[in-house]
């Protein structure tokens, strides 16, 4: 009796193919989740730069000189190419201490950075109260 037996080396056609679809659906996967990694990461330094520049822009304002204009303005400043900073210097009026004493020169200071993130139009304000003249003699 004869019998058929073919000697098996190697891969099928078919055995092949669905290993590489597999292998090629878990690479992109990969590719994918990595992607996205490296997108929160690039926002969160450009976070964490924008802080840096608004508390810069903020240590700036409050020990400035004084240049005899008064300390109340509104101006805006270019930062970095498409980045800008509008500086909000306001007078609050008829604030007290516990003591019931009148607060002169206290101002609302902000500063509000615009930047592009990706196309969309972003922007963050950070605010304080400020005492003119607690820094630096004016």
């Amino acid at each position: 009796m004869k019998t058929n037996r073919h000697n098996r080396n190697g891969f099928m056609l078919m055995e092949a193919l669905i290993a590489f679809s597999i292998f090629g659906i878990a690479a992109t996967g990969i590719i994918i989740a990595l992607h996205r990694t490296a997108e929160l990461s690039q926002a969160v330094i450009h976070e964490q730069w924008v802080t840096q520049e608004a508390h810069n822009l903020l240590t700036e304002i409050i020990t400035a000189p004084d240049t005899g204009n008064g300390f109340a303005r509104e101006e805006t400043v270019t930062i970095d190419g498409g980045t800008e900073a509008l500086i909000s210097i306001e007078l609050i009026e008829d604030v007290s201490n516990q003591d019931e004493e009148l607060l002169e020169n206290l101002y609302r200071v902000s500063v509000t950075i615009y930047w592009d993130d990706n196309g969309n139009p972003a922007e963050e304000t950070f605010t304080i109260v400020h005492l003119d003249g607690m820094f630096t003699n004016r």
